[in-house]
């Protein structure tokens, strides 16, 4: 899913409504693609089974304006399964760059 530039302007029309409403669709993003490598929202942490939990993620600005995401607290176990999803994540593209090169 691609984030259109008509998508966020048609959330807000004031000075700050436009990068809050970015920061919170690059939210959005981050938990769906979350969602897909099966981490799990609304798991109360320590919850013992083996499911994987998202942190909080909030679309917020900076004091000065810019936007941001914010990425919350985290279980141990499900932080070491999302180092590991990103880490392999680099290095396929690692791979791929060097093919291409």
């Amino acid at each position: 899913m691609r984030i259109r530039e008509q998508d966020i302007e048609a959330l807000g029309a004031d000075g700050h409504a436009t990068p809050r409403a970015e920061a919170q669709a690059v939210a959005e993003l981050l938990r769906q693609a979350l969602h897909r490598l099966g981490f799990h929202p609304d798991i109360p942490h320590g919850v013992k089974g083996g499911e994987l939990c998202w942190p909080t993620l909030r679309g917020e600005l900076t004091v000065s304006g810019h936007p941001l995401v914010t990425l919350g607290r985290i279980p141990l176990d499900s932080a070491n399964r999302l180092a590991d999803v990103l880490m392999r994540a680099a290095l396929d593209e690692q791979t791929k760059n060097a093919a291409s090169a």
